[in-house]
């Protein structure tokens, strides 16, 4: 699988955090930002020719792709308080739909094609089927119950459930440790089913989001923050030293990233698979990859095999 040039990544996205906090930080992280993007070239994704009846029609003649996504979860869906810009792996998958659908991105003005609105675990669903959202792309798992209430593209992305602690918490070294202690997750997560399957005896309080559980962990008031890896690695990125995720070891359950649309839309699910595809061919995927895990140091993985399921 093609390397970008890691080294170079880091050392930039290093800049970007080191400028932020200097006068002029908007002008400044942009321009770090830009750097980081010559750096990994732009994407290849073109517009598709012929497009579905049904949502991604409606979509395209509306002009514009409404997204949901996470604006508090460092390298997958994120809101840069001085550009205002969402940031993150799932937002730059949201970029490459919307490029296969109008050819180009446009993210502000009168004719911008591509708004986030910001989703919750608890209102992710809600805001699918009331119409406020098109897509959810906000690490939102495909679980298999999930496909009997929506349609989902993907996976796009493929990890699993882990636990984050204190950086100098040497009590708990495995997710059996967590056994009496409390343990902070979103609310409407499944990561809050897989923990009381793995550890019934965890103490599990939860709160409106994860940054909420992240800012729980540093004060104190929680022992740990659990749910998937890739979540909890951009919080330990976003702040060294104050957080560390335990060995992958503990990793205790299958989470597979998908872009989750109403119950019904198959054809607009087989359109988002074959432009999920062709990032993986054309190598926007890793580009995508590149300007938010990789800029943080993390190894790039496999692609995930795209489930091309029966509606159920």
């Amino acid at each position: 699988m093609r390397t970008i040039r890691k080294a170079a990544l880091v050392g930039v996205a290093v800049a970007a955090m080191a400028l932020s906090a200097c006068s002029g930080e908007a002008s400044q992280q942009k321009e770090a930002e830009d750097q980081l993007q010559e750096e990994v070239g732009a994407y290849s994704m073109t517009e598709a020719t012929d497009l579905p009846e049904g949502l991604i029609a409606d979509i395209k003649e509306r002009g514009k792709l409404v997204v949901g996504s996470k604006f508090d979860q460092p390298l997958i869906g994120q809101k840069d308080t001085a550009t205002g810009k969402i940031e993150g792996f799932d937002a730059e998958i949201a970029r490459l739909l919307t490029m296969r659908i109008f050819g180009e991105v446009v993210e502000e003005g009168a004719d911008a094609n591509l708004e986030f609105i910001e989703t919750t675990s608890e209102n992710r669903e809600t805001y699918v089927n009331d119409g406020t959202v098109d897509v959810v792309i906000a690490s939102y798992s495909m679980y298999p119950e999930r496909l009997e209430s929506f349609d989902f593209a993907g996976p796009y992305f493929h990890t699993g459930q882990n636990v984050m602690v204190a950086e100098d918490n040497t009590e708990i070294t495995t997710v059996a440790d967590l056994a009496g202690k409390d343990v902070c997750i979103a609310e409407g997560s499944g990561s809050i089913g897989n923990m009381e399957k793995e550890n019934p005896e965890a103490t599990i309080t939860p709160l409106k989001d994860y940054a909420g559980c992240a800012e729980a962990l540093e004060n104190g008031t929680t022992d740990a923050v659990s749910t998937d890896s890739t979540i909890l690695y951009g919080f330990v990125s976003g702040k060294p030293g104050t957080f560390k995720v335990l060995d992958d070891s503990n990793i205790f359950s299958d989470e597979p990233y998908g872009i989750g649309m109403k119950f019904g839309e198959t054809d607009a699910r087989m359109f988002m698979n074959e432009m999920i595809q062709e990032a993986f061919d054309n190598g926007d995927w890793d580009k995508a990859f590149a300007l938010s895990f990789g800029a943080a140091g993390m190894d790039q993985p496999e692609y995930p095999t795209i489930d091309n399921y029966e509606a159920k």
